[in-house]
């Protein structure tokens, strides 16, 4: 075995590393595949929150085909402009081409939305106690791929956690204990 071999092996210790190897022993040998479809997992998001869709010109449509076809079709990326905005504007007509099935949403504040950003701007005035700085409303969006499992939640770390734990895991995430598995159940036990 070489030095590389041996630095591989090593385990890294840190805050992280202790915390994912808790969770593995302690919740791993009872975990079962849950998974769910992120369109199902989305429908029951709509039932629980109000969501304004945002309108299929919403830039966020089109940065959310470009980071599904970058991921997951990256034959047709590579056919993609390389300024930005003529990138975006292809990967909106590549759309319906490949079939995605897109989803872009902003919570609303009202409701269960209402508890989100309350918890957001606690976090923010915890981040920034003394600093004098004013929190203003970030939006809670939820911007997917049904297909391709894509999902990008932005403005809520428990919006975030909530999807996690409602998408579930496979029984390859845990025989290969997965980014995913690790996602799952620092989202459901942390």
């Amino acid at each position: 075995m070489d030095y590389f071999d041996t630095l591989i092996e090593k385990r890294i210790d840190s805050r992280t590393a202790d915390v994912v190897d808790r969770l593995l022993e302690q919740y791993l040998p009872n975990t079962e595949p849950c998974a769910v479809p992120l369109d199902t997992v989305l429908e029951q998001l709509q039932t629980k929150y109000a969501f304004t869709l945002l309108p299929k010109n919403d830039i966020n449509y089109a940065r959310t085909a470009l980071a599904v076809i970058e991921a997951y079709f990256p034959e047709d990326a590579s056919y993609l402009h390389h300024d930005w905005d003529r990138r975006l504007e292809g990967a909106a007509d590549l759309v319906s081409t490949l079939r995605l099935s897109l989803f872009c949403a902003e919570v609303q504040d009202t409701d269960a939305g209402h508890a989100l950003y309350e918890r957001q701007k606690a976090q923010y005035e915890q981040r920034t106690a003394g600093s004098g700085q004013i929190w203003h409303r970030m939006p809670i969006r939820v911007c997917a791929e049904a297909h391709t499992g894509y999902c990008l939640v932005t403005g809520s770390d428990r919006l975030k956690d909530e999807i996690t734990c409602l998408r579930g895991v496979t029984q390859e995430d845990i025989e290969h204990c997965t980014p995913t598995l690790i996602a799952y159940l620092r989202a459901k036990y942390e």
